[in-house]
């Protein structure tokens, strides 16, 4: 359906309700309500924000459906309550954070990434160094990215549960594990599967630690690698999944991280990667295409792919039967194997 002028207007200010929400979550406007309704005064001096500026952005809240009014007093909604208090066992205020500290800086020199064909990282953050390395040296970032990419990966852990039988293969390495969620869930359905966790040396105390917490520390090994420079272990695992990496990747590097993880398989081993491809006429999706936008200016040559170009890099890294399949969920899996 053709767009009229008002959504086109809507797309535009877009940014107006991304700041309004991390603002609100920055100065834990949901928190506040969290034992709930409760007027402006009361909000406002409880996060000690001066009134006059408070009163706009919870009007501003309410507009969006996140806050509902009662006469004078503000509540929040289910979805708030859910997604928004710090307590919650969903809260987004670590995607909230990683917008405000990562993304948007990135994506307001969009059009001159765009222009260079390059990532903006300089302009943004006044440093040349890559992606992760920037990342990396704030712990707080590191769990923030941890933490929102374990929620976003809970619906295709649920799918790949769903649509991939694990119960055929001995040792299960799952490689750049976020929070370790799908290993975890892999654990308690498959008791006798051995698992590990392959991380970069920065991440692997935070994901031990939360291995420890949800009671796997025995159950799951955590070692230090590197897929980009091989460093990983070679032999052991008979199963080798990837999650959502490949596309942080330019082609020529995805070829090199393919090579390396076909070379550490055992003949007969398999290998998956879990990604959100381009539709075959490169129309879409919607998410896909914008996490393409975000690659160019966050990373060095990052790139969303069609199923084909997937598929023809696996068999150029020598995998065989290479394959796509479908799982229910947010993401697709790409299979090959190595030759027995």
């Amino acid at each position: 359906m053709e767009m009229n002028k008002e959504q086109i207007v809507d797309l535009m200010m877009g940014f107006f309700k991304t700041k309004t929400i991390t603002s609100a979550l920055e100065l834990k406007v949901f928190d506040a309500l969290e034992q709930g309704p409760a007027t402006a005064e009361a909000i406002c001096a409880h996060r000690s924000i001066p009134l006059q500026s408070g009163k706009r952005l919870l009007i501003a809240l309410t507009a969006i459906g996140l806050l509902a009014k009662e006469e004078d007093h503000f509540c929040l909604t289910q979805a708030a309550r859910d997604y928004m208090v710090s307590g919650s066992a969903q809260w987004l205020g670590w995607l909230g954070r990683h917008i405000d500290t990562f993304l948007y800086p990135l994506w307001s020199h969009t059009a001159q990434g765009v222009r260079d064909d390059k990532d903006q990282r300089q302009a943004a953050f006044g440093d040349d160094r890559s992606w992760f390395s920037i990342l990396y040296q704030n712990p707080q970032d590191v769990v923030d990215f941890q933490e929102f990419l374990g929620m976003f990966a809970q619906p295709f852990i649920e799918g790949m549960l769903q649509g991939f039988d694990f119960s055929g293969y001995r040792k299960f390495m799952d490689i750049g594990s976020g929070i370790g969620t799908l290993p975890m869930a892999v654990a308690a359905r498959y008791p006798q599967l051995g698992l590990s966790i392959c991380e970069l040396p920065q991440a692997t105390s935070f994901v031990r630690d939360k291995i420890a917490e949800n009671g796997y520390a025995d159950r799951i090994k955590i070692v230090a690698g590197d897929v980009i420079s091989g460093t990983i272990p070679k032999g052991e695992h008979d199963l080798i999944h990837l999650g959502w990496m490949l596309h942080d990747y330019a082609p020529d590097i995805q070829m090199q991280i393919l090579r390396h993880i076909h070379e550490a398989l055992p003949p007969g081993g398999t290998f998956i990667a879990s990604e959100t491809p381009l539709a075959d006429d490169e129309s879409g999706p919607l998410f896909t295409s914008l996490l393409s936008i975000n690659m160019l200016v966050s990373t060095d040559g990052g790139i969303e792919s069609t199923c084909a170009q997937y598929l023809q890099r696996f068999t150029e890294a020598g995998f065989v039967n290479a394959r796509v399949q479908a799982i229910p969920g947010p993401r697709t899996l790409f299979i090959g194997e190595k030759r027995k």
